[in-house]
C-alpha cells in the first residue's frame, strides 16, 4: 500500500516537472522542431538521386501531324489525350508524376533541370540528358513557355512541353532555332534550389 501512496505523489510532480521547462530548454525545444521542420521542407523540395531520369526514354515522342500549320497543329496536338492546354497556349504532357507534397517554384527561384529540346519534327538542337549534365537557372531567365511550364511542375515530375512561338523564342529565333518556331521539350523538374 505504501508504495501505491508514494508512486501516486511521484507521478503527479513527474509529470509538472517535465511540463514545466526552463525558457532555454522550452526554445532549444522550438529550434530543434523548426530544424525537423526545415529538413522535411527541403526534403519536398529535391528529386531522390534514384529517380533522377538519365535519358529520355521515359517520355514520348507522339506528336500531332507536323505537317500542319503551327496554329493547326497546336489544335490538333491539344486534342490527343493526356495534353493539357493551359490559358497562354502552352502544351504539356505529364510523363512521370513526382512528389505530389512537393512545392512549385515561383519564377524568382532558381531550378535545377533535365531537358532535352527538339523540333516538332523530333529534330534536336540541345539536350543536358546528352551532355550527362543537370543545369541550373533562375526560372525567370529562360524562354516564357519554360517560365510558365515548370512553374506549375513538382520535384520529380517529367513533362513534354509543346510551346508555340510566341511563348519560346518568337520572330526572332535564337541560334539554330528560326524564327517563329514552336518547340517541344522534355523537361525533369530535379530541384528547387533556393
Amino acid at each position: 500500500m505504501r508504495k501505491f501512496l508514494t508512486l501516486a505523489v511521484l507521478l503527479p510532480a513527474l509529470a509538472l516537472s517535465a511540463c514545466s521547462d526552463t525558457p532555454e530548454e522550452k526554445a532549444a525545444k522550438e529550434a530543434d522542431a523548426l530544424v525537423a521542420q526545415t529538413a522535411a521542407d527541403a526534403a519536398l523540395r529535391v528529386c531522390a538521386p534514384q529517380k533522377v531520369l538519365t535519358d529520355i526514354s521515359s517520355y514520348s515522342n507522339d506528336v500531332a501531324d507536323t505537317s500542319l500549320n503551327q496554329t493547326e497543329w497546336f489544335e490538333a496536338n491539344g486534342k490527343r489525350e493526356g495534353v493539357v492546354t493551359t490559358a497562354s497556349g502552352l502544351q504539356y504532357s505529364v510523363n512521370k508524376s513526382g512528389n505530389a507534397e512537393g512545392p512549385t517554384p515561383v519564377p524568382t527561384q532558381t531550378v535545377r533541370v533535365h531537358y532535352h529540346g527538339q523540333f516538332l519534327g523530333g529534330e534536336k538542337f540541345d539536350s543536358s540528358y546528352d551532355r550527362g549534365e543537370d543545369i541550373d537557372f533562375p526560372l525567370n531567365g529562360v524562354i516564357k513557355g519554360w517560365t510558365e511550364g515548370v512553374g506549375l511542375m513538382r520535384p520529380c515530375d517529367a513533362w513534354t512541353f509543346y510551346i508555340p512561338s510566341d511563348l519560346a523564342y518568337g520572330p526572332s529565333g535564337r541560334g539554330s532555332i528560326p524564327p517563329a518556331t514552336p518547340l517541344m521539350f522534355h523537361v525533369q523538374l530535379i530541384e528547387i534550389t533556393d
